[in-house]
This record gives structure tokens, sequence and C-alpha cells, in this order.
């Protein structure tokens, strides 16, 4: 009776030392928390300046570092140091911003670095951007619907075009009226008329200028010469203002 109750008071003994070792080793080792960017958003088109919002905490936190570079990195030696470092945690918060006018436009990408306190660092998983600062990022377009073309005309259905016709106005030439020259009134004697009537004497020089009769004929020639003038003066000029009138209107 003693062997098995020796063996299973050693079997307790194994159990309860090696028990909680166990327990240990079997416990899932704590995970590290990541910094994490949260905005901008993934390919995103970014220009001016870019606010980076995300997380940047750690249980032995010492400071935190935002980076840049072109996309993809050529090598980890390529990330640029963007600003200052931030000896402050930040969750879910602005952890900085970057002036993109300072680079070129195209692919770009950010990333955050947790600095712990025993020097080593934890990084954050890339975010890449597009940078748009002078072009825009062609963002992809519905299909336009295809209507279908309506059909060309036959030429029966042709319009045709009207034909233009210009009427030339015909220019009539009207000849110039020249005034016909009058013969000059004859002068009939009046020598023997006088004579008869004033008993025999000649009348003299005086007397046949200032004649009564004469004179009444000599104003009525007159007016009539001036009418006649007057009248083919006015229609002259009539005619010549008509010419003029007509060559205005079909002058180019």
């Amino acid at each position: 009776m003693k062997r098995p109750l020796s063996l299973m008071f050693l079997i307790l003994i194994v159990f309860a030392w090696t028990g909680p070792a166990a327990g240990v080793m079997a416990a899932p080792a704590a995970q590290e928390p990541r910094p994490v960017i949260a905005q901008p958003a993934q390919d995103a088109a970014v220009r001016g300046v870019v606010q980076i919002v995300g997380s940047a905490t750690h249980p032995q936190f010492q400071r935190y570092e935002l980076y840049y570079t072109p996309w993809p990195p050529a090598s980890d030696q390529s990330w640029v140091f963007i600003g200052d470092a931030h000896f402050n945690q930040q969750q879910l918060g602005l952890l900085g911003t970057w002036d993109s006018r300072s680079v070129t436009d195209g692919p770009y990408g950010l990333r955050v670095r947790v600095v712990k306190q025993d020097g080593n660092y934890l990084d954050s998983e890339p975010r890449p951007v597009q940078v748009a600062n002078f072009r825009q990022v062609a963002s992809p377009t519905p299909e336009a619907s295809v209507t279908p073309e309506e059909p060309l005309p036959t030429p029966a259905e042709e319009v045709a075009t009207p034909t233009v016709v210009v009427a030339v106005p015909t220019i009539e030439t009207t000849p110039t009226v020249r005034p016909t020259p009058t013969p000059e009134p004859e002068v009939t004697p009046i020598l023997a008329a006088n004579a008869g009537q004033s008993g025999g004497k000649p009348p003299s020089v005086t007397e046949q200028i200032f004649n009564p009769t004469r004179l009444v004929d000599v104003v009525k020639k007159a007016a009539m010469y001036t009418v006649a003038a007057f009248v083919l003066i006015g229609a002259f000029f009539a005619v010549k203002a008509v010419l003029v009138w007509l060559w205005q209107k079909i002058r180019p």
C-alpha cells in the first residue's frame, strides 16, 4: 500500500511543479500595438497641405515620426523625414501635416513610425496617395450609351439650295437738255409810223427807246426768257440729282 501512495504523491508533486509553467508557455504573447494611418485614404488624390490622421501609441512610447517617399519606394533609405519628431502619443487624431507642393505630381507613400524607449521602432503600413497639384487625376467615367446614328439623306431627300438671283437695276441715261439759242428779235423800223403820227417829223432816239409799246414787248420777252432759263436750269439739276442717287444705290 505504501508504494502506490508514494507513486500518487510523486505524480501530484510533478503536476504541481509543471502545471503553472505549462500554463505560462501556452499563453500567447501579447502583440505590440502598431501605428496606423487612417487618412488620407489609400490612393486618394491630395494637393496642397495634407493632414495625416491616425494613431501612434505604445506602452514604451518615446516619440513618433512621419515619412514620405516616391511610390513604390526604391529602398528603405528612400523615405524622407517630414517636419519634427512628436513626443505625445496620438490616438486616432491629427498626427501632422505634409506640404505636397514641395514635390512633383505623382504617386507617393506615407508612413508613421513609433520609436520605443529602448530605441527600437514600429512602422505603420505604407499609405499610397496621388499628389495632383498641377494636374487632374483621371477618374473612371461611365460608359456613354451608344445612340443609333441618323441615316444619311438620300439624294432624293437632299434639300435643294435656292439660287439667289440679284437683279441689277438698269440705269437709263437721260440726255442733257441744252437750251436752244433764241434768235434775237428783229427791230422793226417805226420811223415811218412815228413820222406819220407826228406830222412827218422823224422820232428822236429817246422817243424810240422809251416807246411804251416797245417797252412792253421787251419786258414780256425778257420774262419769257428768264422763266425758260430757270426751267432749264431746274431740269438740269433734277436730272443730275437722280443720276447721283442711282449711282449710290448700285455702287458696290
